[in-house]
């Protein structure tokens, strides 16, 4: 059965082991600044472009994982992803290194949609602290890697911290391969009609769908701009030494342990609109207030609030998504929202790297607090509609 506790902690580890490839480049980003003798902009393209073929291969692959074994899809995802980020460290020019960024952006792709599918098939009661405890258990993986590789960086340098990063893939591939239970049943067939849900009967308009991943676009487009960059800000806009940087960093991801478990405690999907409402608006002054002369202490703080807050509403927004999209497929639907938050994800560091070179960094913090403030206005708007889907 899929609830065994086995199958629970390769559930958590893997998600932890996944993690770790989305957030080692910010964190080794300051030392590929000086490496490749990058831009601001230009580094910003490189975490642009990883996440933009990350974003594209979890859409194809959350489509696959509705037909075949997920163990399988995300398994061999681990191989592919651990590969290319260990070949990308040791790479000897600027193109191989782009070359092996795609394959491990194509190998991370693999996990989530089917992950999110599995934990959404599996769980109809209580979903809220399973999801609580799944997002927390990678935020503490990020968290461990900035504290263990931030205190390595200056030893065994990328090379060595991206290798290090992708072994935990290894193992998680092979245990996750060889775990039958974490397959919820055999695949979906499609019936002749190409609905995969129409017994569900009537679907939420898909418009309502559409304008509700505007909402998470706009959202991510602030968070994670700033926190790709985030070890980058710390030391070129404060003035910290890399490693301390990357132990600065990892209080967002502090902040997010707390907050994934708090708020898995009273989410549900008809709380849900309103936490993402209330939340959103106030992300938006703990990005503008990045930008204030003051003692970094202050800065310390914010960073842990709006990890904790930003963790929280990923809960909240995955409640309401499987309402929202029950006319596709459960692997699917967290297909298409992998990839469109991975795309505005790829998007929001090239922008804000092309900011920084314009304007500097205070500018550009003020500035990237906006999309979030229209992320909580457009869910304002659509209040009576998301609020009726979500009781149903």
């Amino acid at each position: 059965m899929p609830k065994t506790p086995q199958t629970s902690a390769i559930r958590y580890i893997s998600h932890g082991a996944n993690d770790l490839f989305w957030f080692i480049l910010p964190l080794v980003l300051p030392l590929l600044l000086v490496r490749y003798n990058l831009s601001y902009a230009r580094a910003g393209g490189i975490l642009s472009y990883y996440l933009a073929i990350t974003a594209v291969g979890s859409y194809f692959m959350g489509k696959i994982s509705d037909w075949i074994p997920r163990r399988l899809i995300m398994g061999i995802g681990f191989y592919i992803a651990a590969a290319g980020l260990i070949a990308a460290g040791f790479a000897g020019g600027f193109t191989s290194f782009l070359i092996f960024l795609a394959i491990t952006g194509l190998g991370v792709s693999t996990f989530h949609p089917a992950m999110y599918a599995h934990i959404d098939e599996t769980f109809r009661e209580g979903k809220a602290k399973v999801l609580g405890s799944y997002e927390a258990s990678g935020t503490t993986a990020i968290l461990l890697m900035f504290l263990i590789n931030g205190a390595l960086l200056g030893t065994i340098g990328t090379r060595g911290v991206m290798t290090i990063t992708a072994i935990p893939a290894l193992i998680m591939g092979t245990l996750l391969i060889k775990t039958k239970s974490i397959d919820t049943g055999t695949p979906r067939i499609k019936k002749s009609s190409g609905n995969i849900n129409q017994e569900q009967g009537e679907h939420p308009p898909v418009i309502l769908f559409i304008l509700f991943l505007l909402s998470i676009v706009l959202r991510i487009a602030s968070v994670m701009a700033i926190l790709n960059f985030l070890p980058t800000i710390f030391t070129n806009h404060f003035g910290l030494q890399p490693d301390h940087a990357a132990l600065a960093s990892g209080l967002f991801f502090a902040g997010g342990i707390a907050g994934s478990l708090a708020v898995s405690h009273f989410s549900r999907s008809d709380r849900s609109y309103r936490v993402l409402v209330f939340g959103s608006l106030l992300l938006a002054p703990l990005i503008a207030a990045m930008a204030l002369d003051v003692p970094m202490v202050f800065h310390y703080i914010t960073v842990i609030i709006l990890g904790s807050i930003a963790s929280g509403l990923v809960i909240n927004q995955n409640l309401i998504l499987t309402s929202l999209g029950s006319r596709f497929g459960k692997g699917e639907a967290f297909g298409i929202l992998m990839a469109v938050m991975t795309l505005s994800q790829s998007i929001s560091p090239a922008l804000f790297g092309l900011s920084v070179d314009s304007w500097g960094f205070s500018t550009s913090l003020l500035i990237f607090s906006f999309p979030v403030l229209a992320s909580a206005g457009l869910l304002f708007i659509l209040s009576k509609h998301i609020l009726k889907v979500t009781r149903l």
